[in-house]
């Protein structure tokens, strides 16, 4: 009968509390640090994909997009005094380029075939992954096509090459 008792009970007992997003967010920052700062590029993505695809349909809706835009906000005003100053200006930079383009359009120019969700490949279209950490890959203009990225956002093509990219701690 005690069995019995264990699986009623543990079947009636509260559900735990989800867990905050920004205990989430912060959680995947610390197991993708390492791994994005020493693997291949493509590990990085892979576990960025994950958290970032939090329905695991393979594709980014808007709500997932805004979602993510979100949690990079309130985690980084969050551990504002835990970033070094080129890891604050570079979130700030990237917060402000999405907010001037707007999240719509970006959702729009880079869903190419138009379902209502970004594919991974659609995502990369502009980038060339390879064996190198992707702050390496995503520095190399031999890489990343600047060009296609600043056409699909409908920036003229220098806007992203002129970018100060501090390089901080990268290779």
């Amino acid at each position: 009968m005690s069995g019995a008792f264990a699986v009623l009970a543990a079947s009636t007992a509260p559900a735990a509390a989800p867990e905050p997003p920004i205990v989430a967010f912060d959680r995947f920052i610390a197991e993708s640090d390492p791994v994005c700062r020493s693997r291949r590029a493509g590990d990085c993505v892979d576990l960025a994909w994950r958290f970032a695809d939090a329905d695991g349909d393979d594709g980014l809706s808007m709500a997932e997009l805004q979602a993510i835009r979100t949690d990079v906000e309130v985690w980084a005003i969050w551990r504002q005094a835990d970033l070094a100053a080129h890891e604050r200006s570079g979130i700030a930079m990237g917060l402000w380029l999405v907010d001037a383009v707007g999240l719509d359009y970006l959702h729009a120019a880079y869903d190419a075939d138009g379902d209502g969700l970004i594919s991974r490949t659609e995502l990369l279209a502009d980038v060339r992954l390879d064996e190198r950490p992707i702050g390496a890959v995503l520095l190399d203009p031999q890489a990343v096509d600047h060009a296609a990225i600043g056409r699909r956002l409908g920036l003229p093509p220098s806007v992203l090459d002129r970018l100060p990219l501090d390089q901080g701690d990268q290779p």
